[in-house]
């Protein structure tokens, strides 16, 4: 039996290894319900399944006001130092305004850790040539860029979008949210055996049956990155994804935290 069975289903946390959760987000969202989205409520439930380290961008960034979004993230993982680590939230279509936000999160704060975009609901392309500052900072400091990526009939983020820029900025280390939704697991695998600096993230909500052995069978487990969407979606679930998952223990570890640590320091 799985060494976390009993736990997982009798809903412990996991407490004998680290866990970090590379792809989370804070506050509220204009069309959505989304409970317990506050800092001190996300903290809770990471202690319910036993995440002790979050990476965090504010929901707010995408549709409302990046810059407010950014000082949300910033207080948040100011008051709860360990525990949440930010990343900065950008918009292509203010390129002058990305990079001055950049600038401002990276030297006020060393707890933020890498840099996120939403091309879909941003509506601007990966490969808009207003992106290119915003990537030229990321490949000078060798950050993960966690990019929000879905299927084929998006046409400002989609997989083969992503893969496009990820080839033209080899040092950037390119995590592709949700690798690609609900169908594009396939597509996912084929465009991280192609690059090597792309990392699966295991974020979604309408999860392909066996999906984590797939991506560890064919990319290995050390490129693929344990995320929730935390609050969009309870962080339990994702947790017991992995936990539950025919891999090996080894395997656990680099999805749950090792692989983000080889890159981050979070001492």
């Amino acid at each position: 039996m799985n060494r976390y069975f009993d736990r997982i289903h009798k809903g412990a946390p996991i407490d004998d290894v680290e866990i970090i959760d590379m792809h989370a987000h804070l506050g509220p969202h204009f069309n959505m319900f989304i409970p317990a989205c506050d800092a001190e409520s996300m903290i809770r439930n990471m202690g319910l399944c036993g995440i002790d380290k979050t990476v965090l961008s504010a929901t707010m960034s995408w549709d409302s006001d990046f810059v407010f979004g950014n000082t949300m993230m910033l207080e948040a993982i100011r008051a709860h130092r360990g525990r949440l680590y930010g990343a900065c939230a950008v918009n292509g279509n203010y390129p002058e305004l990305s990079h001055d936000e950049l600038e401002r999160c990276f030297s006020e704060e060393k707890d933020v850790v890498m840099i996120k975009i939403h091309p879909l609901i941003t509506k601007c392309q990966m490969n808009d040539r207003r992106m290119k500052s915003i990537y030229e900072f990321a490949a000078k400091r060798k950050l993960f860029v966690l990019v929000h990526t879905w299927l084929d009939e998006d046409p400002y983020g989609n997989q083969d979008l992503f893969a496009e820029v990820a080839r033209d900025y080899p040092d950037i280390r390119w995590i592709m949210g949700h690798s690609g939704g609900p169908h594009g697991s396939f597509h996912a695998v084929e465009i991280a055996q192609e690059t090597e600096n792309i990392f699966l993230d295991i974020a979604l909500s309408m999860c392909p049956a066996q999906q984590i052995e797939f991506f560890v069978k064919e990319v290995g487990s050390d490129r693929v990155l344990f995320g929730t969407d935390n609050p969009y979606i309870d962080p339990r679930p994702q947790v017991g994804r992995v936990g539950l998952a025919r891999i090996s223990q080894e395997d656990r570890k680099n999805i749950f935290s090792a692989n983000a640590r080889r890159f981050i320091d979070f001492d």
